[in-house]
């Protein structure tokens, strides 16, 4: 890295280490107890127990090993609850029996580590992808509005949920195929794994079966590497995933949990389907109109949405970013499309895997213009004020959505801190 893309490194870790500690004050509350946590945190006071079952003291070590491996919420995988796990252990280890009676640490150490920090390193990730670091403005700029969209700030605060490892992993994915760049390296292979990761979180790495044929087959059209060599890179990519799958998820080795999980996973399907049997089926339709409420609410207006993609697709022919701008929409797409079309929950945190990298997109039209204060020598007037133009919009759209996304950040911050209060009135 040069002397410029190590001083942005450094000063966007200095900002993800803040940003990460203005949440710590939210997240310290409403967990006092596990009957507070139960009254405020519906999903939270759902998967706390199952961390406390793999902490659980143990007579030998089988009873161990089952506290340990069987722990018996297969809605999500494994690497959750393990990293969970290793989040609290430390407290265990401290307190001993005392350990149970600091809910409010546990919970504030879960949603810090396992929802605040995955989230910033992601964010941190897709502003390298489409920048390099090699500008200050777009950089930290980028960063900045990623991690000031309103459903990120939402998922940030009192929440302790895999969505955001899930994330990661498939932003990860993202990364090494796009260092990759069809050289099929390490980077690739690396890809697979994190691919298989966030399919053993959360079933998220399998919304990769258009971007992997396609990265194989653009390397066969440009003949950097035969029919032979792709299939078993191909084969070699869907083994690291299979093998990640396994040997992430332990309890796989036994069939009854292997059975459990199939059950459960089937009620999943259904419930994503059709919705839940407790509500109005009403609010379970499907198609873009339906989550115009969610996307608008959370993310932003359908008019910047629709910036956002053009931005992409744009990117795609156009600038210095057209080989990540098109991983990025081979993997937007189709997990659009199912969430659009198959999905009958309105949940804001589906989103995430979309539209974080989408809105990575908000300054590629600067990209593709070029900067406003880039100098080519004779170069054509009418090119220089079109630039500037470019630029000066870009920003102007981009910064207004930000005061927006801060507006609404500011309001959702506040609720969250004095959430304990609710249960007074």
């Amino acid at each position: 890295m040069t002397s410029r893309q190590k001083k942005i490194l450094l000063t966007i870790i200095a900002i993800g280490l803040v940003y990460f500690i203005i949440f710590f004050f939210p997240n310290n509350t409403g967990a006092r107890d596990e009957r507070m946590l139960g009254s405020l945190s519906h999903d939270e006071a759902i998967t706390y127990p199952y961390v406390l079952h793999m902490l659980a003291p143990s007579q030998n070590i089988h009873e161990l090993w089952g506290h340990l491996i069987i722990y018996g919420d297969y809605h999500y995988g494994y690497p959750f609850y393990f990293i969970s796990m290793l989040v609290v252990l430390p407290v265990k280890l401290i307190y001993g029996t005392q350990f149970l009676s600091h809910t409010q640490l546990n919970l504030l150490l879960l949603r810090q580590f396992v929802s605040v920090l995955p989230m910033i390193i992601a964010a941190g990730l897709l502003a390298f992808l489409m920048t390099r670091f090699h500008h200050w403005f777009r950089s930290i700029g980028l960063f900045l509005f990623l991690l000031s969209i309103q459903a990120v700030v939402r998922q940030n605060q009192v929440w302790w949920h895999p969505d955001a490892l899930t994330l990661l992993a498939a932003v990860l994915t993202l990364f090494f195929l796009d260092l990759d760049r069809l050289k099929f390296s390490r980077y690739f292979y690396l890809a697979a794994f994190t691919c298989g990761l966030a399919a053993a979180i959360k079933l998220l790495g399998f919304f990769f079966f258009i971007t992997i044929p396609v990265y194989l087959l653009v390397a066969l059209a440009k003949h950097y590497l035969t029919f032979k060599k792709a299939v078993v890179s191909g084969a070699l990519f869907v083994l690291i995933i299979v093998t990640t799958i396994i040997l992430t998820n332990p309890f796989l080795f036994y069939q009854t949990q292997r059975e459990q999980l199939i059950r459960i996973q089937n009620e999943k399907s259904v419930e994503l389907a059709t919705g839940y049997t407790h509500d109005n089926p009403t609010y379970y339709q499907k198609g873009p109109l339906w989550w115009k409420w969610t996307l608008e609410t959370w993310y932003a207006p359908v008019p910047f949405l629709l910036f956002l993609a053009a931005s992409n697709i744009a990117g795609c022919f156009w600038g210095s970013h057209k080989f990540t701008n098109r991983i990025l929409f081979s993997w937007m797409v189709p997990y659009s499309i199912y969430l659009l079309y198959f999905v009958a929950p309105k949940p804001d945190h589906y989103w995430l895997p979309v539209m974080l990298p989408l809105f990575a997109c908000a300054f590629n039209l600067i990209d593709i213009f070029g900067q406003a204060d880039q100098h080519i020598p004779n170069e054509n007037r009418n090119k220089i004020i079109l630039r500037w133009v470019m630029t000066t919009a870009v920003i102007f759209i981009v910064g207004f959505q930000f005061i927006q996304n801060l507006s609404g950040d500011y309001i959702i911050y506040l609720g969250n801190l004095f959430q304990e209060l609710k249960l007074r009135h």
